[in-house]
């Protein structure tokens, strides 16, 4: 488990970052605070500071696998759950992981069980740019939230790339691998819709609360986050369909090889099956057989069997059989 902390003065000036030391430093009355917390719950951090109020609790109950996005208000802060992008690495699965905020306008504590992609991003962004746009700590939730939707919509874009190539490579298929890969994708955009309905949900419930407490994000931030997720529920649904179609269509393409190769061998062996009765016949040596003791016996056998192929070849292609 690792802490990081952003030290700012009441102006939204950066004055230090570190570790868990920091703490001996700050004085509620002249700094504002983001602390991140990675890796398990920190319990012991939080009996130590207990001026922040967080319940231990919402870390437990938040990373159960299936839990959604969800806002409460306290008496002394706003505690916000979300889900972000869990690696750049397996972009294309759309993986997710929660992400924990604690804000008023004195503090920020973020909390996750693996590294965030977005906090990660934010606190480099801070350290380049050394201050806040404002004297509240919602305006790093704000940055945090929207570097969320701009990770997901990366991806989104990106899926869309694959879902073309993946169009045009289904023809060429030789194994069923390009099946296992939209099976997959199908299932975790259906995942991935059902947490941005949630943020959706979330949001609107934070646009219509005209009283929000400690959490002040303005109605443009609110409507840009709103429209954002709403963009990515679109988007996770369009992409649904594709998935659904092109999952028809790999079937119908197999399906339609299979029965090319079906076709094929019942020619073969339509072909086949008369030489075959044929030979089996001369091939009984009964010792009464006329055709055995003939002169031209193998010769005339021959050309009934290059016979039987070529009419059969010759009606096989009148009708387009291959």
């Amino acid at each position: 488990m690792t802490i990081r902390i952003l030290l700012f003065d009441t102006q939204g000036l950066l004055l230090s970052s570190g570790d868990a030391d920091l703490m001996a430093q700050y004085d509620p009355e002249l700094h504002l605070i983001w602390i991140d917390i990675n890796g398990p719950n920190n319990r012991a951090f939080f009996q130590d500071n207990p001026q922040f109020g967080i319940d231990n609790l919402d870390f437990d109950d938040a990373h159960r696998e299936r839990h959604p996005p969800q806002i409460e208000f306290y008496s002394d802060h706003t505690y916000l759950l979300t889900h972000e992008l869990k690696a750049r690495e397996s972009y294309l699965l759309l993986d997710r992981s929660h992400l924990l905020i604690h804000v008023n306008q004195q503090f920020l504590i973020t909390q996750h069980l693996a590294s965030s992609m977005s906090v990660n991003s934010v606190i480099e962004r801070l350290n380049d740019k050394r201050s806040i746009e404002s004297q509240n700590m919602s305006s790093i939730c704000f940055l945090i939230m929207r570097q969320i939707v701009t990770d997901f919509l990366a991806v989104m874009l990106a899926l869309e790339e694959r879902l073309n190539d993946i169009e045009d490579e289904i023809f060429d298929a030789s194994s069923d691998d390009l099946l296992a890969e939209l099976l997959a994708y199908s299932s975790k955009l259906q995942k991935a819709k059902r947490s941005f309905t949630y943020h959706e949900e979330l949001l609107q419930q934070m646009l219509g609360n005209e009283a929000q407490k400690h959490i002040e994000f303005d109605y443009q931030q609110l409507s840009y986050l709103y429209n954002q997720f709403e963009r990515l529920s679109s988007r996770a649904s369009l992409y649904q369909g594709l998935v659904s179609n092109l999952i028809n269509g790999f079937i119908s393409v197999s399906a339609h090889k299979t029965n090319r190769v079906m076709m094929t061998l019942t020619l073969v062996t339509a072909i086949f099956l008369p030489l075959t009765v044929i030979a089996g016949i001369y091939g009984m040596n009964f010792q009464h057989m006329p055709e055995l003791t003939w002169q031209y016996g193998y010769y005339a056998i021959l050309i009934i069997m290059a016979s039987i192929v070529v009419s059969g070849l010759w009606i096989a292609k009148l009708k387009r059989w291959f």
